[in-house]
């Protein structure tokens, strides 16, 4: 999405905010694949090992939420349009608050993503 010198700075907001929505699902989408390929890693390194099966599953459960986050994430990008419609602060201010509410829930989910990724790395380490 290209920023225009006579784009309002509630159109430019929107774009960014578009965009930053964008980079959010392509992050979500890499961390599908991403698990995937550890759970794979894992079931060949982690056979023997006992800790290997809880923190497999805890990816595996980290997929589901994911996936879950992309559905999540693909709605609110569907109706992202309708804040570029807006004609009042209200209205605006729904939208700027709805995203810094997903920018909160995408944050937190890397957050949690990344504790379960680093007990995966440490079993697999040990």
């Amino acid at each position: 999405m290209q920023i225009y010198n006579h784009d309002s700075p509630e159109s430019i907001a929107y774009k960014n905010n578009y965009v930053e929505l964008e980079n959010w699902l392509d992050h979500l989408n890499y961390i599908g694949k991403e698990i995937t390929n550890l759970v794979d890693l894992g079931k060949a390194q982690l056979t023997t090992k006992e800790e290997s099966q809880a923190v497999l599953e805890k990816f595996l459960k980290e997929k589901e939420v994911n996936n879950l986050k992309i559905i999540e994430f693909q709605k609110y990008q569907d109706g992202l349009p309708r804040a570029a419609e807006c004609e009042d602060v209200e209205c605006d201010m729904f939208f700027v608050s709805e995203h810094e509410k997903f920018r909160k829930n995408y944050m937190q989910h890397l957050a949690n993503y990344r504790k379960v990724k680093e007990e995966y790395f440490s079993v697999l380490l040990k």
